[in-house]
Formats: C-alpha cells, structure tokens, sequence
C-alpha cells in the first residue's frame, strides 16, 4: 500500500494494490475450496499445463463470472488511473516516508524470523500459510526459490561425502547381484485404502487385491510430500531421490529446475548398468511439462495419452486406469533388454463430485452421523474409482506371475484424495502418509516383516534398488549408507543443492545428460494416401484421437476412424504435396511425426 506515497493519483494506485490483493486472497479461497494446500507463486508457472482441466474444478458459468470479473476489475483500474484527482507532493519528502517504511518492514521482518516469530518452515504448506499468513506466505513462494546455498558448501565437504560412499560401497561390492529383474512403478493417483477413515460404512471392501498384497507382500507407510494435489513432486522425490522439505512453499522442480536441467535419477541410473528406461501417463504429456522434464532424468520413452489407445474416460473425462496394463506390457516386449517402467495413473483424480454420477456403480457409502449428501457423493464417486484402480493391480500382478522374466512391481499412492479429511477423520497413519507395497514374481526378500514401518517417499527407490541389488547414484549412496548419521538431512540438503544448483562436484567430472528420447512405443507412420474429389485417406499404423494431419505442413482438421486409418474432408490438395501425421496435444504440442509422404 505505501507505493501510493510515490504517485500524485495516489487512491489509484492505493486502490490497485488493493486490488491485486484482493483477487489473490480471492484465488486462495477458490483454490482451497478444490484442493487441500494454497495459492503459490509457482501456481503460475503451472498455469499452462492446468488449464484445460479449469472445468473438472469449476462450472463453465463460473469461470464466465470470473473473467467478466477481472474484465470489470481492470477497466475499473484504468478509469480510475485516467480519472483520479492528482496532488501536489514533494517527492523527496514521499521517497523518505517511502524508505521508512521499506525498511521498517524488512526489519521488522528479518526479525521476526530470526527469534521464531515468523516461521520458515513449510514442510507443511498449508499450516505455514495458517501460522504467517497469506501476504508473507505469497510473497515467501515468490522471492524464496530453490534450495539455499547450505553455509558448508565447497568441493571438499561433498567429496568426503562422497569418499564415505565409495567406501562402504568398496565393503559391499560382494553383495552385488548381477541378475537384477524388471522393475516397474506404478504410481497410484489419490489411491489409499478408505478402511482408515472413521465412521465410514462401506457395501464392500473396493481395493480387495490390494489389501491382501498387504498380507503377502512387503509394505508399509509412505511419507509423501503434500495432501490431495501435486502428483509431480511425489515423482520427483520417488525418482531422484531427493526431498521437497529443502524447497520453498508451494515450489515444483520438474518445472521449476528439472524442465530445463538434466538430473540423476532411477531412470539415468538404470540406463546406465543397461536397462532402457520407459514412463507413461494416461493423461497429457504436457502436465507438469513432463515432455520436457522426462528426457532430462534420463528415460528413452515416454508414452502420454497421446500415445495410448482403446482409451475409455470416467465421468470427470479422466482416463481409466485398465489400459494401463497392455501399455505396460507392449513396453517389455518391445527391447530384449531389461526394463525400467515408471507408470503414472490418473483414474480417481479429483474434484470429486457432490452429485451422483453414472461411476457410482458398484460400492455403497454410509458416513455415521453425516447426511451431508453432498460429501457422500464424493465418497462413493471415489470409492468405485479406486476399485476400477484395484482391478489393475490384480490384473499386473496375475500376468507377471507367469512372465518369463524376473519381475518386481512396486505400488504407491501419490498423496491422500481430496475428500475433506483432517488427521483426526484417521485411525491409522497421517495426512501425509499414503502405503507402498512391493511385489515381485521372485523371491526376493527373507520376510515381509522386514520391511520398513515407513519410508520416505525420497528413500523408496534406494529401499527397492538394495532389494534388487542395485547400489550405483549419488542420493542412492547418501539413503543407504548415511540415514543414521546424526547429519543425513544436512548431508540431503548439501548434496541437493550440489547436483540441482550447485557445481556438481558429487559427479566427478561426468554429470547427468539428458536422453534423445521418443514417445511411444508404437511407431506412427503412413503407407498411403488416396484422394477421392475433396476426401483425403490416409492408411497407415498406429493412428489414434490424437492423430493430426499435415498437408504442406499446415494443420488439417482430422477424422479418426481406427489405429489405421485417417482422413481429412473438404479439402483440395495440389500436386506434389507432402502430407505428414502428428501426434498432437490438445495445446498444438507435437509429441511425434511420420516421415513425409509425397503425393504425386
């Protein structure tokens, strides 16, 4: 507010503070009502990958009255700019005032954070934002970025970090088992078991397989990063080995670093002892900008929803999770060499709607002491979602017991489902706790017993690759050799800081690279093309509703009619005309293309 001592229409420029102000603290509540953390800066920088899914959170006439809202709010503005009486001032005099109160602020401030008044500490987001507030929280994810240069940084703390590793790795090296398996991922959107929710009455158990893995398999808690949204940064700590805790409020580092940084991660680790490296998504490759971010941890494909086929979708206009099981498997079968798999589904995202729905199919809810119909619809429209979920981690599992290959398959939630949940609506684990389970068509752990109570969700890949017998990476040595040192989370922050923003001495001369990466296993590409008056077919393979035809490389309304066959009507082609098939985003984003294909 104490800009508008600097302008002679000073209520205009009071009132455009205001303003902003006022239009943030409203998108806080709005996104609080949809998702369980706050409006952060980083929401911006997510803003292009989300907006085609405004209309799963908010009605169409809602976003219409917010737009002709900010339209009213901004020309209210610049009326007011243009009409708002000005005043006589002494600049000098208003620069001083100014100053004063600048830097009473940032004082004030940096006092109040030295002697714990203000906190830093937003491992929790969203009671960071309930202890200091919305400005100072806001303001904090949009100044504070990354992870801080730790006071002990140079080349020799992190080599003897280092020389510590190779050390006991040295002792190890007997233990190496030279006949890893397969490994597959699959990471379960909003998936947990609804058993510990209180006063829940359900018809059925909806997850039947997967509780029973629980008795058959090694499992536990897994400590994940955040409640009911941001899936990309339980991927992140999975992948890299690397916690959120050392990031600012609200931050995403496959946006925020990894979209423009090669990084060390499960797939660059693997790829490097021989495994070629897969990840999918039944869901845009454009979210989180994960076409981007996946070359640079190091996977060969990526297969998006762009890339898949047989699609069916819920009545939110997500993707089912089923198809997810031949996509996995054309992925095996398609390299003779090991495989690493890492799965992204997508079926029970949320919102999750407060009326019935045609999901609502199967599994029956009752919540004692609650006829609030509307949290009841949301219940029951999750609960047959995760079924749906469950019947694929039967389906993976009954396969790969009879799969020629060594396998293991490890299960995880990303994060607990928006369904307005508090710590005491649980009868076991947190808010910030979802289960793992890890299973294998081999033997290949003594007891089930052994298994940790809970990992953290950075430590589960070095928890799997010990199993296996797999002990190459930076954070895999740091998790494995280091977590009962007094100093691990120092050590964490130290070695984050090194390979993400620092010099990268912790790999010696030969960091990460990122991969040449293709999408899809399933090669697109054209056999022929025939004309008919205005009609245009193209055959060809591995067609879908994402197909886009290109003549002369302009883009070409396109009719899907099967994985073999396109055309393009009313349309006149000249001679010598090149046509071309991409697989196409919704946003204009071209994951693949086939080789031209001349018309004579």
């Amino acid at each position: 507010m104490s800009l508008a001592l600097l302008f002679k229409r000073a209520i205009a420029m009071w009132t455009t503070a205001f303003m902003i102000w006022t239009i943030l603290g409203t998108a806080n509540a709005v996104v609080l009502l949809n998702r369980p953390s706050p409006f952060t800066g980083s929401d911006f920088l997510i803003l292009p990958s989300v907006l085609e899914i405004f209309t799963v959170y908010l009605e169409v006439w809602q976003l219409i009255l917010i737009i002709v809202g900010l339209l009213a709010v901004i020309a209210g503005i610049v009326i007011l700019w243009v009409k708002a009486p000005k005043r006589e001032m002494n600049l000098k005099k208003q620069l001083i005032k100014f100053g004063s109160v600048a830097l009473s602020l940032v004082l004030s401030t940096h006092i109040c954070i030295m002697t714990g008044v203000v906190t830093t500490d937003y491992s929790n987001v969203l009671n960071g934002y309930y202890e200091a507030g919305f400005p100072y929280s806001f303001c904090r994810s949009i100044i504070c970025r990354g992870i801080p240069e730790p006071d002990d940084y140079s080349k020799e703390t992190v080599d003897s970090v280092l020389s510590y590793i190779e050390e006991k790795r040295t002792e190890n090296e007997k233990t190496e088992n030279d006949d890893t398996p397969n490994i597959i991922y699959v990471q379960l959107e909003s998936f947990f078991d609804v058993s510990a929710i209180k006063d829940i009455t359900l018809s059925e158990n909806p997850i039947p397989y997967f509780t029973e893995l629980k008795n058959t398999c090694q499992s536990g808690f897994l400590r994940i990063p955040l409640i009911g949204s941001g899936t990309a940064n339980t991927e992140f700590e999975v992948l890299t080995g690397m916690s959120m805790d050392y990031f600012s409020p609200g931050e995403y580092p496959f946006i925020m670093v990894l979209k423009d940084n090669p990084c060390e991660s499960a797939a660059s680790i693997l790829s490097g002892i021989g495994y070629k490296t897969h990840t999918m998504h039944n869901n845009t490759g454009t979210f989180y900008s994960r076409h981007k971010v996946y070359p640079n941890l190091g996977f060969d494909t990526f297969t998006p929803i762009e890339h898949m086929y047989d699609v069916e979708y819920n009545s939110l206009g997500w993707a089912k999770d089923k198809l997810l099981k031949e996509e996995i498997i054309k992925t095996l079968e398609s390299t003779s060499e090991k495989d690493f798999v890492f799965t992204v589904a997508v079926q029970p995202h949320g919102a999750y709607p407060t009326e019935p729905t045609p999901d609502e199919k199967s599994v029956t809810v009752s919540i004692s002491g609650s006829e609030n119909d509307e949290l009841i619809n949301m219940y029951s429209y999750y609960v047959n979602q995760i079924k749906e979920t469950d019947l694929l981690i039967k389906e993976l599992t009954e396969f790969f017991s009879t799969y020629d290959e060594k396998t293991v398959i490890v299960f995880y939630g990303d994060h607990l489902p928006d369904l307005k949940l508090s710590e005491s609506d649980l009868t076991r684990g947190d808010m910030y706790s979802t289960e793992y389970i890890i299973w294998s068509n081999y033997d290949m752990y003594d007891s089930i017993s052994d298994a940790p109570d809970t990992l953290e969700a950075f430590q589960l890949t070095s928890y799997v690759f010990g199993l296996v017998g797999i002990d190459q990476g930076v954070m895999n040595g740091v998790h494995r050799y280091m977590s009962e040192n007094e100093n691990y989370r120092d050590i964490m922050s130290l070695m984050e800081y090194d390979a993400l923003y620092g010099e990268k001495y912790c790999f010696k001369d030969n960091p990460p690279k990122a991969s040449s990466m293709s999408f899809g296993v399933t090669p697109i590409a054209i056999n022929n093309v025939s004309i008919s008056g205005n009609l245009l077919k193209i055959t060809g393979m591995g067609f879908n509703e994402y197909s886009v035809v290109y003549i002369n490389g302009k883009r070409y309304d396109t009719v899907f009619e099967s994985e073999s066959s396109l055309k393009v009507q009313n349309v006149k082609i000249p001679e010598n005309s090149t046509v071309t098939v991409a697989q196409e985003a919704t946003d204009g984003t071209i994951f693949s293309e086939t080789d031209k294909y001349l018309i004579k």
